[in-house]
Order: structure tokens, then sequence, then C-alpha cells
């Protein structure tokens, strides 16, 4: 049997699996509050190639009952993009009042093709998804969603921390100093590598609620193992909506538990990043 076969048959990673499954529960709740909404993926081809099943896009597309409106899935690499057409034939206009639009390019750049379409109304619930690999994503980009309406697009940020921490103690060429920057948004990136692991998502938590003027900002960790111990990612969740976090939080104890250190711990204050 060939590696490649092999690998099929092999459970998606944890990581992987548990964040499609957090933010399909999240989105099936949620939209039954808003009763419709879009949703904007900006790095939509599935993090583990071989394993469509943990593929948030499509798990997300495949809720019922079916009440997003309009899908932005965007990817720079090519051959992810073309899973994301094949996905879409499968979704576009079922039912009619759905469509879906795949964004090929660099989504630092596409998202502002999304935001100048006259698409996201004012009152629009309005959902964008940032699972980015590493630092891909640009501090920018996020202050463009952020500042888009006065009825926040509600961001679902994805901090790989171990990786990135990893990233800016061992970044030593003028382009990695560059990438950084544009990852962090500001030149101080350099002050992050004093700061411990553990706190590097407050760090970015506390910049979404002063800096963005989110009004519910919670922190939520997804394990790199199942029952294990270690953090891959934290999950940053910003809304103004006040059944967000409440909703986020049912989410996570049904998806991954009640993980300690996180708002579904039932030692934390789920608010604790409410804006005073």
């Amino acid at each position: 049997m060939s590696s490649r076969g092999f690998d099929k048959q092999l459970p998606p990673p944890n990581q992987t699996n548990s964040k499609s499954k957090l933010i399909a529960e999240y989105i099936e709740r949620f939209q039954l509050v808003t009763k419709g909404g879009l949703f904007i993926d900006g790095f939509a081809a599935p993090q583990s190639r071989n394993h469509p099943e943990a593929w948030t896009a499509r798990r997300v597309l495949e809720l019922e009952p079916k009440r997003l409106r309009r899908f932005w899935l965007c990817e720079l690499d090519p051959s992810g993009a073309e899973q994301l057409r094949t996905l879409k034939k499968d979704h576009n206009r079922q039912p009619r009042f759905r469509h879906v639009s795949v964004m090929e390019g660099d989504f630092n750049q596409t998202v502002d093709d999304i935001l100048a379409s006259r698409r996201i109304k004012p009152t629009a619930a309005t959902f964008a998804f940032l699972d980015q690999r590493n630092m891909e994503c640009h501090w920018e980009t996020v202050q463009k969603l952020a500042q888009f309406k006065r009825k926040k697009i509600e961001i679902m940020y994805f901090l790989g921390t171990s990786w990135s921490m990893r990233s800016l103690k061992s970044a030593s060429r003028p382009e990695k100093f560059q990438e950084i920057e544009k990852w962090w948004g500001r030149s101080d990136w350099r002050g992050l590598i004093e700061v411990q692991q553990s706190s590097l998502p407050l760090v970015f938590a506390d910049r979404f609620t002063k800096e963005l003027g989110y009004g519910y900002v919670n922190i939520y960790p997804i394990l790199l193992k199942e029952n294990g111990t270690k953090v891959a990612f934290h999950l940053i969740h910003a809304s103004d909506h006040p059944q967000a976090p409440v909703l986020m939080t049912r989410a996570y104890r049904k998806v991954c538990g009640e993980i300690a250190n996180s708002p579904a711990d039932n030692q934390m204050d789920l608010l604790t990043w409410k804006q005073p």
C-alpha cells in the first residue's frame, strides 16, 4: 500500500478536526439567532488535504437548516482553489438564495474586493473565519474587517501559538522580518519574543478589545492531541453580539470538553475579556 493510500485511512489531526467541528457547531447555533448571515473564509482550502471530512468550509456549507446566504471562500494555493471550485459546484444556488464565490489569490488583497462588493449590508450578520497556517494574515486585514461597519463583522481568528513563537525566535532574514511585521501590524514585534508563550493569545485578545473595539473577546485553546495537554492553536473569538460568547462556549464544551483555563472551564469567568 502506498504511503498516500495509508494516509487516507488515518484519522484527521485532532487540532484540524476540532477546529472545523467547533466552527461548524458554533455557526449552526448562531445562525438560528441571526436567521441567516454571510461567511468569509480567508484561508479556505482544507488544512489537511487528505481529510476533507475535517474541512471547515465543507462542514459549514453542509449545515442544516441552510440559513447562511453568501460565502466567500479564499485561497492563495492554486490546487486548494481548485478544491474550492469543486466544493462550490455542490453547494452554489442550493438553495436558490445561496451564493458561493471562490476568491483565488492572497486574502490580504482579495479582502478588499469582498468589502467593496456591496454585498455586506450594515445590518447583515457577517462571520470572518481566519484559520491562517502560520503568519499569513496581516493585521491590516484584521483591521479592515473590524472597521468595515458599525455592526461589526464577527472574527474567528486562529493563532498557532507555539508555531508563531518559534517563528519569532528563529527569524533571521529581512524577508521574514517583513512577514512578521505585516502579521503583527507594527515594527515593535520583537517585544513578543520576551512574552511567555501562554501569554501570546492574551496579547492578541487585548488588541481585539482595545484597538479594534470588540465588546466580547474570548480565547479557546485547541489541543494538539485529544485528551492531551499541549495546545496547538488558540481561537480568538471577537464579537459585539451578547449571545456570541455564550453560544461559542456551549459549542466548545460540546466539541472539546471543559478544557482547563478556557471559557468552558467552570472555574473561569466566561466574559474575562468583555470590554468595560
